[in-house]
């Protein structure tokens, strides 16, 4: 039921547009996007935590980076895609969902496609205007947000009841995102 709610409101959710104005591209307001918005901010730190609970977890965290630094080229070439804004949104819920099943799981390896949305909006936000200083600071400071979410992931590798209770509250941060 739950679910279904959830899927609900993605049909109805207005884009996300979760971050304030910033100004012009620079490295400053690239570094500081990812940490106005909650899509990012809960898709990358449960990212992090992702790569803590499996294997590889560098390779993990590259291939985010990597697929965002795509999605931004992507976007600053083609514009938004249609349901570029509801992907985002969906890829917060699945972050949630695998913390919740199990540590390790290979589902894990969706995230970083779906961060292709996340890195695509942040090239279709951006003008012609500073790009690279921007793009510069947005990676850096995705970088932080996903090993800061490593060391959380770290700690929850030995506590698999509040591993899953972390992953309901990704599903309930990801509702208020959606309802907000």
């Amino acid at each position: 039921m739950k679910t279904i709610i959830a899927l609900l409101l993605l049909g109805i959710a207005s884009p996300v547009f979760a971050h304030p104005a910033l100004g012009p591209e620079t490295f400053y307001t690239g570094f500081l996007h990812p940490l106005t918005g909650a899509d990012h901010l809960l898709m990358l730190s449960g990212a992090g935590v992702l790569a803590a609970l499996g294997r590889s977890p560098r390779l993990y965290m590259g291939c985010v980076l990597a697929a965002m630094v795509v999605g931004a080229l992507f976007g600053r070439v083609s514009g938004p895609f249609p349901g570029m804004e509801s992907v985002i949104l969906v890829s917060i819920f699945v972050v949630g969902a695998i913390i919740i099943i199990a540590r390790g799981s290979a589902a894990r390896w969706a995230v970083p496609v779906l961060a292709l949305a996340h890195g695509w909006a942040h090239g279709v936000e951006g003008n012609n205007d500073g790009f690279l200083s921007f793009g510069a600071g947005f990676v850096i400071s995705s970088s932080l947000i996903l090993l800061v979410g490593f060391v959380l992931g770290s700690l929850l590798r030995r506590h698999p009841l509040v591993r899953k209770l972390c992953g309901v509250g990704w599903i309930a941060a990801a509702m208020a995102v959606v309802s907000g």
